[in-house]
């Protein structure tokens, strides 16, 4: 059973998520929504995302059990919450992100997936007020708009198979970075970094 059944449920869910990125002085720099489960990867100035996290998945879960004329539980457990190093990973989680519906099989293409901020990213959709494409996309340097979408399109698509950090944000690690980060890292430290959140259903498998 999914979380998503129709267009109307990932359209609400989108529209959930935007009101909570901006009642909780979110940044969404990118997410995905699957039949099943979603990711998205915020910056956050609090230490957590339980709050804001338990707001989203609770507004969604009741007015798609009301919907869809269901009781009980549309998630369950607690949400998966990595805190990710800014330099070099940001980009990585980003392409892994808008890859998932391509290694899912569900498009050939990350762009041809509407359920995701990837189309809006790389200027192939209208753009979403929520969304903070030029965080990531001001990892390719300071040119043109265009430029850089073509630059960040081209480092998405260009990888075959997943690498050793694309298994790393599939694991179990609490803080996605290297040696000198994860040393470095406290309470303000998390301001330099984002969190990425996935949200399974009861239906879905433990793992990633």
């Amino acid at each position: 059973m999914h979380i998503f059944l129709d267009d109307l449920d990932y359209t609400w869910f989108i529209h959930f998520l935007g009101d909570v990125v901006e009642q909780f002085d979110l940044e969404c720099w990118s997410y995905c929504l699957m039949p099943n489960h979603y990711h998205v990867a915020l910056w956050t100035n609090e230490a957590t995302l339980s709050e804001p996290m338990r707001n989203l998945n609770g507004r969604y879960a009741q007015w798609w059990n009301r919907r869809h004329d269901r009781v009980g539980h549309v998630f369950q457990g607690r949400f998966k919450e990595q805190i990710v190093q800014r330099q070099d990973y940001l980009l990585a989680l980003c392409r892994y992100i808008a890859m998932n519906p391509v290694r899912a099989g569900l498009v050939s293409r990350p762009e041809q997936w509407k359920w995701s901020s990837y189309a809006t990213t790389i200027g192939n959709a209208a753009s979403e007020p929520f969304v903070v494409s030029a965080a990531v996309l001001r990892q390719f340097g300071d040119d043109e708009l265009a430029t850089l979408q073509s630059r960040f399109a081209n480092f998405v698509t260009a990888a075959t198979t997943e690498d050793f950090t694309d298994a790393r944000i599939r694991s179990n690690e609490h803080v996605l970075g290297d040696a000198t980060y994860k040393r470095s890292l406290n309470t303000s430290a998390l301001n330099e970094g984002s969190a990425v959140a996935e949200r399974r259903d009861r239906w879905t498998a433990a793992d990633v």
